[in-house]
């Protein structure tokens, strides 16, 4: 593809909703062409409305804070890919790189990411991405000034056997979990967050508070926050956080429990890193594995991924 075919401009709202539609596209041809979607299943509309119908809120939060890049690549057919950046206060985050099946391996990507990741990351500005792809895609991302620094593993297990086998787990050492009221929550995330990964973002906390529920263990001597954990309505775990690696566990059985009982989802889903080996350790007890393999890249260490839960939809740490 010639730069004459190939244009370039910044996306607005209007486009929010076809780039969305162009990601379920470019998802869907990767996990068929990887074996996690079986070979036939079609990707039908109503699939594309429902997924955003659930994930519109996030996309909208993203697509609206200020410094962020949204950019579109087009040809005479119209939007062929797309990338997007959320800056927080030091640290960018790659939130998407999606590029139509029949248009990659003509760099496309290459050029988007050379309009939205200009230049090469600093010490005050770092970059991260959580990447899906084959070894020659995350090759693109180490151009771009990030390394890979972890796994990030979609974990699922069918929600009648969790249960049949959460029912089956006769003695837990599980602290009692609860919820938090939104002021709190954030003022809490904001203190065990950047011990894990670096950098804060107290804009997605506040969203996230009007948005989903805030659960926490708590040290029963002393009222501590010892680990929080994300869930909203529609079924979405994470981000998760916690001050040390096993302490996870507890919030996210708890999210999951939560999530089970109440929507009753033909499938639980949660993101692990493969760093969180406790957390990893328990989900396999109860029959959890991994459906979608991706990595975490970063321009700098992220020192706690192994006490720390992404985001679920995928579209942030």
């Amino acid at each position: 593809m010639s730069a004459v075919e190939l244009t370039i401009r910044d996306g607005s709202v209007s486009d929010l909703e076809t780039t969305f539609a162009l990601s379920e596209h470019a998802m869907h041809d990767s996990g068929t062409r990887q074996g996690i979607i079986p070979p036939g299943r079609e990707l039908t509309r109503e699939h594309i409305e429902a997924d955003w119908g659930r994930q519109r809120s996030v996309v909208e939060f993203i697509a609206a804070q200020p410094e962020g890049r949204y950019v579109i690549a087009e040809n005479g057919s119209g939007p062929i890919g797309y990338a997007r950046v959320v800056r927080f206060p030091h640290m960018e985050e790659l939130t998407e790189l999606m590029v139509l099946p029949e248009h990659q391996g003509r760099g496309v990507g290459r050029r988007l990411l050379q309009v939205a990741w200009p230049g090469d990351p600093s010490a005050d500005l770092g970059r991260v991405v959580v990447a899906a792809g084959a070894p020659s895609d995350l090759s693109l991302y180490l151009e771009f000034g990030v390394m890979p620094v972890a796994g990030h593993w979609h974990m699922r297990q069918r929600t009648d056997v969790y249960l049949e086998r959460r029912a089956q787990e006769i003695e837990t050492t599980d602290p009692g979990v609860h919820l938090l009221k939104p002021d709190r929550a954030v003022a809490e995330w904001m203190r065990l967050e950047p011990q894990a990964i670096r950098h804060d973002r107290p804009a997605l906390h506040e969203f996230f508070a009007r948005d989903r529920n805030c659960l926490a263990a708590l040290d029963p001597s002393s009222g501590e926050t010892k680990a929080l954990c994300w869930v909203s309505s529609d079924g979405d775990i994470g981000p998760a956080v916690a001050q040390q690696p096993g302490g996870l566990v507890p919030v996210i059985i708890a999210a999951l429990d939560r999530v089970a009982m109440t929507q009753e989802p033909r499938y639980l889903s949660v993101f692990v890193t493969s760093l969180s080996w406790w957390l990893m350790r328990r989900l396999r007890t109860l029959g959890f594995g991994v459906f979608w393999p991706s990595w975490i890249l970063c321009s700098v260490p992220l020192p706690g991924l192994d006490r720390y839960a992404p985001t679920r939809p995928a579209h942030l740490l």
